[in-house]
């Protein structure tokens, strides 16, 4: 999920003194732990580096809600490192033109035995779109017949084009033909079934605790209590069979240092290594790209009239040596970047990167640019450089701290503005992309399915997710020419187009894609990885005897 927005994983340089006292990297034999605990049972251990915020499956916001919602609910299909396949939907066909998705369920029960049917999709679909529901990210269903809508409340969530033709019938009729609509609903639990008879049990404390809620996934949330999510199996999972694990443990760990001095005292299995610390542990680690690009927002709708100015932001995004703010900031882990769409993403025949030919800013900044740019905005303005202020809001993390006083010091040094850095907390953040109470803000993006589409939707002038205010009558007609075009090259052509007028016209300032690398017990295996909504799968996940 989209995956919202997510905290950076980017960690200081003073990681590596707090990992000091810590020793040498574990040993290959992965510990004391082993994955088992005293009894014998198979436990894998993990943290999460921003907390969940919420258990109800209708109003996921970010990664993290994705990622333990992966566990615990199932949907019709399930994408497992990109590959759909079959959940409670046992089989399904598609229309001729593509608009019609028929699902055939199999016999599936929740935690508690009870069937899982039809209705309960449309009952669960219909809460998502809703607007009293004020599901975060409801504008995954727009997909659905009548789904945009309905989520502004021109129309009633009856008329959302989903139906039980039968208790084991649910029959999706979309608003345009979507390749990835499968792809997409596999990785996200908006798009699982809800019991209503347990949402009208505890009303508005529904899914408040572990306790308060069925489950249909894989497994059931024993206990969310003090920060830390107990998962066990769900004997009544139609596919309990291919589950190994007898328990998980997910903690709430903030610090990613913290969380590697765990995993070599044996409390972890698994951990991401801070990035200053990559290096410490050559050759026993391993790495992924996530899919996830970092970035900061510019409101162009800003009370700062400097935010507003298309050149003022061109100077802003080639007065940074991407580089050296790589090595600064990352370490050198990171891939520095210049665009918006994850280059890993699929493309016609190559990937979304390999495809690309955008103009993006150089990677090493350009100086006489910049201030070619500055000066422009600056004649615009009727001001002069230092009579401009903006401020950096950005969360409370070292890392996000990091990020912005690498960007401060190059903003001043090379365009000689002032610039301040406010740092709140996470939520906050959150908040305040969502009110637009921001000059530059902290930001990110992961893909919730394999398509440009996924972020470069971010930037239509009617997304609840267009934080950055940013408004192109040509950008929003390519993006909407997209979702009817049949002709994938044509298509893809198009989406290169709106990135390219994206950078163009600096409505965002990007940073770089990330690569996390982690260590793992040797005896934890069947651990999946993917760029899209869920980094890190464990459902499948087994402990070696």
């Amino acid at each position: 999920m989209k995956k919202r927005l997510i905290a950076s994983i980017m960690t200081v340089a003073m990681a590596a003194s707090l990992l000091a006292g810590c020793g040498v990297p574990k040993s290959e034999s992965g510990g004391e732990s082993g994955g088992s605990d005293a009894s014998g049972e198979k436990v894998f251990r993990f943290s999460t580096r921003t907390e969940p915020t919420t258990l109800d499956p209708s109003k996921g916001n970010c990664i993290p809600d994705t990622e333990l919602q992966n566990a615990i609910t199932e949907r019709l299909v399930r994408n497992v490192k990109g590959e759909v396949k079959e959940g409670i939907a046992e089989k399904w066909e598609i229309s001729d033109d593509g608009l019609v998705y028929t699902f055939h369920l199999r016999d599936a029960k929740w935690s508690d035995g009870e069937p899982i049917t039809a209705e309960q999709f449309v009952y669960s679909w219909r809460r998502l779109m809703d607007p009293e529901t004020a599901a975060p990210f409801a504008y995954i269903g727009e997909y659905i017949k009548n789904g945009r809508a309905v989520e502004v409340g021109e129309m009633e969530p009856e008329e959302l084009g989903v139906k039980a033709i039968d208790e084991k019938t649910l029959e999706v009729t979309l608003e345009h033909p979507t390749a990835y609509f499968l792809s997409m609903m596999g990785l996200s639990s908006l798009f699982a079934p809800i019991r209503e008879d347990i949402v009208e049990k505890y009303g508005k404390d529904f899914a408040a605790d572990a306790e308060k809620n069925v489950y249909s996934g894989p497994y059931v949330l024993t206990s969310s209590a003090n920060q830390k999510w107990i998962f066990e199996p769900n004997e009544n999972y139609w596919d309990k069979d291919s589950i190994k694990l007898d328990r998980a443990e997910m903690s709430y760990v903030q610090n990613q240092s913290t969380a590697l001095a765990m995993y070599e005292d044996g409390e972890l299995d698994f951990s991401e290594i801070p990035s200053a610390d990559v290096p410490n542990y050559e050759g026993k680690d391993n790495a992924y790209r996530n899919g996830n690009v970092d970035y900061f927002y510019y409101n162009c709708d800003s009370e700062n009239e400097a935010m507003n100015n298309i050149d003022f932001r061109l100077a802003l995004n080639y007065a940074i040596d991407r580089n050296s703010y790589n090595e600064l900031v990352n370490n050198g882990i990171f891939a520095p970047s210049t665009g918006l769409v994850y280059s890993g993403l699929s493309g016609v025949e190559k990937t979304y990167g390999e495809e690309s030919k955008l103009e993006g800013y150089p990677m090493d900044g350009d100086e006489a640019k910049a201030k070619e740019h500055l000066d422009k905005a600056l004649g615009e303005l009727g001001k002069k450089a230092s009579d401009i202020t903006v401020t950096i809001t950005t969360t409370d993390s070292d890392s996000a701290k990091k990020q912005a006083e690498v960007c401060q010091e190059m903003w001043k040094t090379t365009l000689g503005i002032n610039v301040e850095v406010n740092q709140v907390t996470y939520a906050e953040m959150l908040n305040r992309q969502s009110t637009g109470e921001y000059e530059i803000g902290w930001g990110g993006w992961g893909a919730d399915y394999d398509d440009p589409y996924t972020y470069l939707e971010l930037f239509k002038s009617d997304s609840p997710y267009n934080y950055s205010n940013y408004v192109n009558e040509e950008v929003d007609e390519l993006l909407a020419a997209t979702q009817t075009e049949t002709d994938v090259q044509k298509r893809m052509d198009m989406l290169h187009d709106v990135e390219q007028i994206l950078i163009d016209e600096a409505a965002f300032f990007p940073q770089a894609e990330r690569e996390v690398h982690y260590l793992v017990d040797d005896d934890v295996k069947g651990l999946n990885f993917f760029h899209c909504s869920i980094n890190l799968d464990w459902i499948y996940a087994d402990i070696a005897e």
